[in-house]
């Protein structure tokens, strides 16, 4: 997460803007690791050549995690590197970086038994987020002080080296990890390997809803922190509290929809989340620099309805690919799915951006430009694809209904236990009280 958070998000962001990239370079930032999404299949190929998943593993996140070393010293020596080698290095990383997760992740669902998924990966999730949080505002107030005295390249070189270090170090930590011996698996020819998972009903649901969303719903991706920092006029600091109000509300509903799911099913927390996910882009369209609520009001919602649309969806994927003999195909399709339509979208969006660079327009005095466009349409196209994942079924789950009024009822018990320790505290609660 340390290597994560330095190596991308706003530190990644930051360099391409300060290398001179325009609008549709911004959007290609994005758009290239989801376009090599596709080399995940070879993952598959790999792990049967090898025989086992653990070695191939470390030596593709090692190399992956390392490749933007390239750029440091220029960086540390004030040289602007040309967008080309920028690019380069961020397609190399992407690249190798796809195959490592295809595996980790068949790795990952060996490991943690079915039942215990929900809460597992609410607990992995949520110690992402209190180290995520704080590295990106701590390096963020570091970005700021090195920027505000002229020297924003040495700030990007050290957070880049430090991402470096810490790729590596975890890299190192996975030879620690067991790994579940690997059954003997038959021979599948490239047209099984391609297209075997999608012959699963329920799959096949699934991944057109990824498509149908990804490539409309994503739409203003790359241009939520490009619009924070340009137009809102974000500190790098301010950006660092945007992650901590996300990340704090992240931490405590990690571990809640953890619990759900394990309970109630991945599918009902998943299609209740993504009901609400569609909110977020629309707050976009109502902030300006001197009114940044609907912001905060972003981040809270990506702490508590995001990560339950992330973790229900990351689960329901995990039942559905319980194939131990194409587990990693499963697996490569869903990553080549969403990455491919991500990658259409940010085209799209570059494209859209960079043509509609000088729009503007005022609705009752408030300004709208090109990103507004985007965020209006992701935010309305996420309602509209909802009714594809609700065709999706998941084995033993609960109905959305049932799972919305038993959600209910513990968050009144949780709010009124609250309320009475509070009030306990304070020392305002009838003693005679049962």
């Amino acid at each position: 997460m340390l290597y994560a958070t330095l190596g991308g998000g706003m530190f990644l962001i930051g360099l391409a803007l300060w290398l001179g990239a325009n609008s549709f370079q911004i959007a290609l930032v994005s758009a290239i690791p989801a376009l090599v999404t596709g080399f995940g299949f070879l993952s598959g190929y790999l792990v049967r050549r090898a025989g086992a998943r653990k070695r191939l593993l470390i030596w593709t996140a090692g190399i992956g995690r390392s490749v933007f070393i390239v750029l440091v010293p220029f960086l540390l020596l004030r040289v602007k590197v040309s967008l080309v080698l920028f690019f380069a290095t961020v397609t190399l990383s992407s690249l190798i970086m796809t195959i490592a997760g295809t595996v980790w992740t068949s790795w990952i669902s060996d490991l943690v038994p079915e039942e215990r998924r929900g809460r597992f990966f609410g607990l992995r999730n949520a110690i992402h987020g209190i180290l995520g949080v704080t590295t990106a505002y701590l390096a963020g107030r570091g970005m700021d002080w090195l920027k505000a005295a002229g020297h924003e390249p040495v700030g990007y070189g050290l957070a880049f080296g430090l991402a470096v270090l810490f790729g590596l170090v975890s890299t190192l930590v996975l030879f620690r990890q067991p790994e579940p011996r690997l059954e003997p698996r038959p021979a599948l020819n490239l047209r099984e390997t391609l297209l075997g998972p999608l012959k699963d009903p329920q799959f096949s649901k699934l991944m057109l809803f990824l498509a149908v969303w990804f490539v409309t719903g994503t739409l203003a991706s790359p241009f939520y922190i490009v619009h924070m920092m340009k137009n809102l006029h974000f500190s790098f600091a301010a950006i660092g509290i945007y992650s901590i109000i996300g990340g704090v509300a992240g931490m405590v509903f990690q571990l809640f929809w953890g619990r759900a799911i394990d309970r109630f099913g991945a599918r009902p927390v998943t299609i209740l989340n993504f009901a609400l996910v569609g909110i977020m882009p629309l707050l976009w369209l109502f902030a300006t620099p001197s009114f940044r609520l609907p912001i905060w009001g972003d981040a809270l919602l990506n702490g508590v309805v995001w990560t339950g649309a992330s973790l229900g969806l990351w689960s329901l994927l995990l039942e559905l690919a319980d194939n131990p003999a194409r587990k990693e195909s499963y697996f490569a399709i869903y990553s080549a799915v969403t990455g491919l339509c991500a990658f259409a979208a940010s085209m799209l969006s570059g494209v859209v951006a960079q043509a509609m660079h000088g729009f503007h327009v005022t609705i009752a005095g408030h300004p709208f430009i090109n990103y507004h466009v985007m965020f209006l349409v992701a935010g309305l196209s996420r309602f509209v694809t909802l009714p594809l994942l609700v065709r999706v079924h998941e084995r033993d789950s609960k109905s959305v209904g049932h799972t919305m009024r038993a959600l209910g009822t513990m968050a009144l018990w949780q709010l009124n236990a609250g309320k009475d320790f509070v009030l306990g505290a304070l020392g305002l609660r009838d003693k005679d009280q049962p």
